[in-house]
């Protein structure tokens, strides 16, 4: 009998599903506008080696060589520009918030076990039904959310190459019963180009390439936008300097620790209902962003939003790990 390889260690982080229940109060609804409303421009700097965003479309090379890959997977692209689609983003934010917010688990892989008080939230009417805090922020069936993110389009002259990693395999979610599983930040091994079997080719886009793209939200209190920067990877100290807790993965590729990027919030307009109705913004940049930005990130804090132990594991989990990520099987 043939000997397989040794399984590479796992490169992901667990975040535990606590034994309490998610909190669930009434869905805020759009009759009216109420809190705060506006955007947030976001600047999305790649830190891990690649990133990759498929756009679910392949390039030929016929002209390849014996060392050069012949097919491969392309990245998204908007009006010939690359771009990190709006859905993408949303996923992976709300992926985040509903780990460190103590909400349900909405998206049930098949053979996933979820314990009874997490399963996803159910909705039908605003008067008889309560939804955790990441489905009253980000919708669930039969409730528009109110949060959303526009795509994030790469800046000029970004850098890009075609690499090789290998197949993307189903996981065993037996092993990681009753967590939530987030890929680690690990350096990606460098191949050859030379066509593999079990290995695929993709487009990608280097380190310290640049999107830029916006968070919108609608009648959300200080505590819930507070809650959303967290789930950027935002935090603040002590005397309320914006530091970057971790860096969320993004896109494809994330079991070959692909996509980590820093998000980091540049502006944001709010709606001033005193200056001139819908039509009147306030824009905040510098030191008063800064501010207004640690005042939501502490309201978090202190109207209980973040699950102190799940952002404590996420945050621990999600720091750069030495070593490199698994190349084959694990």
């Amino acid at each position: 009998m043939r000997n397989r390889p040794p399984r590479e260690p796992k490169p992901y982080a667990l975040v535990d599903i606590p034994q309490q229940a998610p909190r669930r109060t009434q869905a805020v609804t759009h009759q009216r506008f109420s809190g705060l409303t506006g955007q947030l421009k976001l600047a999305i700097t790649v830190v891990s080696e690649y990133l990759f965003v498929g756009s679910g479309a392949f390039r030929f090379n016929p002209r390849r060589t014996r060392d050069q890959p012949d097919v491969w997977y392309t990245f998204c692209r908007t009006r010939g520009r690359m771009c990190i689609p709006g859905t993408s983003l949303k996923g992976a934010i709300r992926s985040i918030v509903e780990a460190i917010s103590n909400s349900c688990v909405s998206q049930r892989k098949s053979g996933e076990t979820i314990p009874e008080p997490h399963r996803p939230c159910r909705f039908r009417d605003p008067n008889a039904h309560t939804l955790c805090p990441a489905c009253r922020l980000f919708g669930a069936t039969g409730l528009r959310g109110r949060v959303w993110f526009s795509d994030a389009v790469a800046e000029p002259r970004i850098k890009t190459e075609v690499v090789k990693i290998g197949e993307l395999w189903r996981p065993h979610y037996q092993a990681t019963a009753g967590k939530r599983r987030f890929y680690q930040v690990k350096a990606t091994p460098r191949s050859d180009k030379r066509p593999q079997r079990n290995f695929r080719f993709v487009e990608v886009v280097c380190r310290g390439g640049r999107f830029l793209g916006r968070c919108g939200f609608e009648n959300v209190c200080r505590a819930e936008l507070g809650l959303i920067l967290s789930a950027l990877g935002l935090s603040d100290s002590r005397d309320g300097q914006l530091q970057t807790a971790f860096t969320p993965k993004l896109g494809g590729g994330k079991p070959r620790c692909l996509g980590a990027a820093r998000i980091e919030v540049v502006e944001a307009r709010i709606l001033d209902p005193a200056g001139g109705g819908i039509l009147g913004y306030m824009e905040l940049r510098g030191d008063e962003l800064r501010q207004f930005l640690s005042n939501c990130l502490r309201a978090c804090r202190e109207e209980g939003m973040l699950h102190r132990p799940s952002w404590d594991q996420l945050v621990a989990g999600l720091q750069p790990r030495t070593g490199s990520c698994p190349k084959e099987v694990y």
